[in-house]
């Protein structure tokens, strides 16, 4: 396989910041930043020790707050590498980790441009022999892009649950366009595009996987409510049976900030309430808030309750949802298990909480080079459809 995509996409570029964009960001790398990351990594590591919790991971969950909480979106893009970018950076170094033969070949680039929708997909794994396939859909509250760690856990959970399954599976990886460039109903454009390019490429519904972490879990929501409801923009998908599965990890499924969770573990956890609104405020600004014939948004499920829940196992038969007991969006999860369990939609719902794990535990492992307790997890879920 070969790097189809010799012009980047326009999602991949970087912003291109004013004048007085870069004083600033310079400004504030230098003043704020360091202080910042001071006093919450102390914060941080004191709740780890008083409380026996992993310090590396509660020093990386410091370190992504800092991020959000002080800088804007278009400064992280441009201090973050795009996802394109990130995803040669994991391939290279994985390349030299690995020294099995036949796991190299599942390395190799390979780049899917969607030129109608702006985007593309990057694949983990060897598409052309695979039997499974898994859309992948990354977080990061829309203003990040992916990082080298959603391409480990992606590859750890499920490439090598296939390679130990003797299934050949492959991950195809969306990049998506972020806030505040891309309005929606963009990222779900996008979604659509990839699932209907797998269908196209000969994938059945049985054998395809869709899930993400935070916002991609909001993002894979929405591509099962488009399934049920067509959106207006998306391409339509007609389904002849339902997908095999779906997961959401720590997914953001609605902007309220004042359930039980958000109060009681936004000093402790890589999210906060005020950091959750800033990216809300964002959305909202860039958001066409398209509503169901019950009302809410389509990128808050848990206020978008309309009759396509009800109808949810025509999308898909299995939905896992996971959670971490320390973090602030752990109640959203718990109420839309809570909510298709009360509907009895027919699809079979695990609701997972780890009482000790902070936000996207799953991928935070990833970031650490880690096939920690989530990423086990996952596998055993995983490894259960193949």
């Amino acid at each position: 396989m070969s790097n189809t995509a010799e012009k980047p996409q326009a999602n991949s570029i970087k912003p291109r910041l004013s004048f007085g964009e870069k004083v600033k960001l310079v400004g504030v790398l230098l003043f704020v930043a360091p202080w910042m990351l001071a006093i919450v990594g102390a914060r941080f590591l004191s709740y780890a020790l008083r409380n026996d919790l992993n310090i590396p991971l509660y020093l990386l969950n410091a370190g992504v707050r800092v991020l959000l909480g002080t800088f804007t979106a278009r400064e992280i893009q441009t201090l973050l590498p795009s996802t394109e970018e990130a995803y040669g950076a994991w391939l290279r170094r994985k390349e030299r980790l690995v020294k099995d033969s036949t796991l190299r070949e599942r390395l190799q680039c390979d780049i899917q441009p969607l030129p109608e929708v702006n985007s593309s997909i990057l694949w983990v794994g060897n598409r052309h022999k695979a039997r499974k396939v898994v859309l992948y859909l990354h977080g990061g509250g829309y203003v990040m892009p992916s990082q080298p760690g959603h391409f480990e856990c992606a590859w750890n959970a499920f490439v090598l649950s296939g390679v130990e399954s003797d299934t050949e599976v492959a991950v195809a990886f969306l990049q998506y366009s972020l806030t505040p460039a891309a309005k929606a109903p963009v990222q779900l454009r996008q979604a659509a595009s990839a699932l209907c390019e797998l269908l196209k490429a000969g994938f059945k519904p049985r054998d395809i996987v869709v899930g993400g972490d935070s916002a991609g879990g909001n993002v894979a929501m929405q591509l099962l409510h488009h399934i049920i409801e067509p959106h207006a923009e998306a391409s339509r998908i007609s389904l002849t049976e339902p997908l095999l599965a779906a997961f959401l990890v720590s997914p953001w499924l609605s902007c309220e900030v004042s359930s039980p969770s958000f109060l009681e573990h936004d000093g402790n956890d890589m999210l906060s309430i005020a950091i959750m609104r800033s990216l809300a405020v964002d959305a909202r600004e860039h958001q066409e808030h398209i509503v169901s014939e019950e009302g809410g948004g389509w990128a808050e499920p848990l206020e978008c309750q309309g009759a396509w829940l009800n109808k949810l196992d025509s999308a898909v038969k299995r939905l896992r949802i996971t959670v971490g007991g320390r973090e602030v969006l752990a109640d959203q999860g718990k109420a839309l298990a809570k909510t298709l369990e009360a509907l009895k939609t027919g699809v079979q719902v695990t609701l997972e909480c780890n009482p000790n794990a902070a936000h996207d535990l799953f991928v935070a492992e990833g970031i650490l080079e880690r096939i920690g307790e989530a990423a086990i997890e996952m596998k055993q879920w995983f490894k259960s459809l193949l």
